[in-house]
């Protein structure tokens, strides 16, 4: 009887946390501006690339039945300590199973296209999925420079992407006008802040 209990709670643990994480991204994407300045993190050591800004994660996933789990991708607004006017970035993190990947542009719904900055891949684990086939997780890092112009726009309208490579199209993502709005508001009060 006990085991049953434990076993029910346990179960029920796990589907919690489960439905929990796409209701976290959700609420990020329909936060308003003045969650996400209060949920942007500044932080005092600058990463490799010189960031101290970082926006909430955004997140986009695919169920592929084959590789028995998901495709994810998550992105964020980032910048360093003083962006100025074109020092913004929005990075990149991607996991996926099958085919290696080749993030190479990001396409606006203007037709234009802008070169992604590729930062890291590897494969995180290779193995026999399902008897059938020899294949890989990988995960692949990279980012897009945008500029304050960029960003101001994008307050206005958001802006939506297109993730391709030079023969196919993976994700179509999207920044919430809020979002790049609370974004640069955490950034100008603390600019305030330290003005004399």
């Amino acid at each position: 009887m006990k085991n049953k209990v434990y076993e029910k709670f346990c179960l029920t643990l796990f589907l919690t946390a489960i439905l929990q994480i796409p209701a976290c991204s959700e609420t990020v994407r329909e936060a308003p501006a003045n969650l996400i300045t209060e949920q942007t993190a500044h932080v005092t050591a600058p990463d490799k690339q010189g960031l101290t800004w970082f926006a909430p994660e955004l997140h986009s996933s695919r169920y592929r039945s084959l590789f028995f789990g998901y495709d994810t991708l998550d992105y964020r607004l980032a910048a360093p300590e003083n962006p100025g006017s074109s020092h913004f970035s929005l990075l990149f993190k991607a996991n996926y199973g099958g085919e290696i990947r080749h993030y190479d542009f990001a396409k606006e719904t203007n037709e234009t296209s802008r070169a992604v900055n590729q930062q890291n891949h590897r494969a995180e684990r290779c193995q026999l999925f399902n008897n059938l086939i020899a294949s890989c997780l990988y995960e692949d890092r990279f980012s897009l420079a945008l500029s304050r112009a960029d960003l101001d726009q994008a307050s206005k309208t958001g802006l939506q992407l297109l993730l391709m490579s030079k023969s196919q199209t993976y994700e179509r993502i999207d920044l919430p006008a809020t979002y790049v709005r609370g974004f640069l508001e955490a950034i100008e009060n603390t600019a305030t802040k330290k003005a004399p």
